[in-house]
């Protein structure tokens, strides 16, 4: 069993963030409990097709693990606008959210122990937890600020976002339309130039390569919309500290009892090694 609390925060720019904390059944442990922070894909929502994101913190928490997961600005129940998405806005999000954690006066929030963080990403969230963790591994003082996560996963990482920029597409839509429309459509929704100029110069592998630590990757060889190759680049950049597990017949969604139960007891063994 686990215990469920809502969770709301502003980000930097005062917009209203909307999230679920998962907390274990037990009492947390003197030095508090080990957090994992969920990163969900683009156009998606902290619980994720079919509970995807909900049986992983559930398993998590069930494991002894705090698990925090929350809209990112413009999804899900969370305000802001879907038109203003970029990576670089939901990795600062991040880590203003991770500080703001670490400062909390909460009861609630002070059980979290963030000197044991664990980072889990989805497609573009796999994206925005490889940043984050780059980020976050940046020399600074000591007790200073959140420090480097001891594990990174991602599922089917969507590294392949950058390579609109070089054909003038956004998600296979001419940049043009930005022009004569004003956005693109997005699944249903507007989506502006801001997650397309983010791409512009950006490598999200060699950005990656920054983290220090251990990373296992989780890739459908069935998958349809984001190639293995985007997994494969993040192995090539961090060399052994990457772990590729091309899992058979998965596809994006991880849409298979058999293959989304593989991903999940793989993501928790992963953390439960290197907590």
């Amino acid at each position: 069993m686990t215990q469920l609390t809502p969770f709301s925060t502003p980000n930097q720019a005062g917009v209203t963030l909307r999230g679920s904390l998962h907390l274990p059944d037990a009492p947390a442990p003197a030095s508090g409990y080990p957090v994992v922070v969920l990163f969900h894909g683009f156009n998606g929502q902290r619980m994720e097709g079919g509970q995807m994101f909900v049986k992983l913190a559930r398993a998590l928490a069930a494991s002894g693990y705090a698990v925090l997961a929350w809209d990112r600005a413009g999804h899900g129940e969370s305000d802001g606008e879907f038109f203003d998405t970029s990576v670089q806005r939901d990795v600062s999000d991040t880590l203003f959210v991770l500080e703001s954690l670490r400062g909390s006066s909460d009861p609630v929030m002070k059980q979290l122990n963030l000197n044991d963080l664990h980072l889990v990403g989805y497609s573009l969230g796999g994206v925005i937890a490889s940043t984050t963790a780059a980020e976050l591994s940046v020399p600074g003082a000591e007790g200073d600020r959140v420090g480097t996560p001891k594990s990174v996963t991602l599922w089917c990482p969507a590294a392949s976002f950058v390579e609109g920029v070089e054909n003038n597409t956004v998600l296979g839509q001419p940049v043009s339309l930005l022009k004569t429309q004003g956005y693109i459509d997005a699944f249903g929704q507007r989506i502006g130039s801001a997650i397309n100029d983010d791409a512009v110069g950006f490598d999200p592998f060699h950005v990656a390569s920054a983290y220090p630590g251990p990373m296992l990757l989780l890739h459908g060889d069935a998958d349809p919309v984001v190639p293995v190759a985007s997994s494969k680049g993040y192995v090539s950049a961090l060399g052994s500290r990457a772990k590729l597990d091309v899992v058979k017949g998965a596809d994006h969604g991880w849409a298979q009892v058999p293959q989304r139960e593989h991903a999940i007891a793989s993501t928790v063994a992963h953390v439960k090694a290197n907590s």
